[in-house]
């Protein structure tokens, strides 16, 4: 009753190249695809549901959009009955005939249930009564899920490379200032070999004041000697 598409298939059908998930090692995409009956506006039908990691509910709602609108229909939302409705999509490989595609997006934390019905016209689309064409319709979800990982991985890849250009950022900015620091140290000794030239010079000065000071000293003194002498023959 349960068909599950491998990664094989996936990669046959997108050629995607499996990336890094959180560390860029250890990293495996295995999407499992789950075929039940669920219950949706047309009653319980059978379904495929596939989980869609990293990518908001609003991200996954809009490439689904885009993704079935390639098909020459569009996906509307029923409010009503909460589901997203796609009339008359044409999936050549499924079907000659169009196909009413209902979708359901459940959100879980960041993880995303997308749950597809396909109406062939009379009867859902189910591995038990649609041996070929389920193969088909499998891998048209998984195109889809495969497309949602990938961009995850891109988004991903941008915020570590932003990560990685605040750290080129920061670095550039750490040499930046040991220039600076660098300059500030060749100014301060600069200023510190002219102070010390200045000290040598100030304290050859003092010497040389030392000497005028003992000279003026003695006038002075030879001054005072004079007055005596003067104010005794009074």
């Amino acid at each position: 009753m349960k068909n599950f598409i491998t990664l094989t298939l996936i990669l046959l059908v997108t050629g995607f190249t499996s990336y890094a998930q959180d560390d860029l090692s250890n990293y495996s995409f295995n999407p499992e695809l789950k075929e039940m009956d669920r219950l949706m506006s047309k009653g319980q039908k059978n379904s495929f549901s596939i989980i869609i990691d990293g990518l908001s509910k609003k991200d996954i709602e809009k490439s689904w959009g885009k993704y079935i609108k390639d098909h020459d229909t569009k996906s509307k939302w029923d409010k009503k009955k909460k589901e997203y409705f796609a009339d008359n999509a044409k999936i050549s490989t499924i079907s000659d005939n169009t196909i009413d595609v209902y979708s359901q997006l459940i959100e879980s934390g960041d993880r995303v249930e997308l749950i597809v019905w396909m109406d062939l016209g009379g009867a859902f689309l189910s591995t038990y009564d649609h041996v070929e064409k389920s193969k088909f319709g499998e891998a048209f979800i998984l195109e889809f899920a495969t497309n949602m990982e990938k961009k995850r991985v891109d988004n991903f890849r941008k915020r570590e490379e932003d990560k990685l250009g605040d750290l080129q950022g920061d670095l550039k900015d750490m040499k930046k200032d040991k220039s600076k620091l660098e300059k500030d140290i060749e100014d301060y000794e600069k200023k510190i070999a002219e102070a010390r030239k200045k000290i040598e010079e100030n304290v050859a000065n003092q010497g040389k004041k030392e000497e005028e000071i003992t000279v003026q000293e003695k006038y002075v003194n030879r001054v005072k000697e004079i007055k005596a002498q003067l104010e005794n023959k009074n």
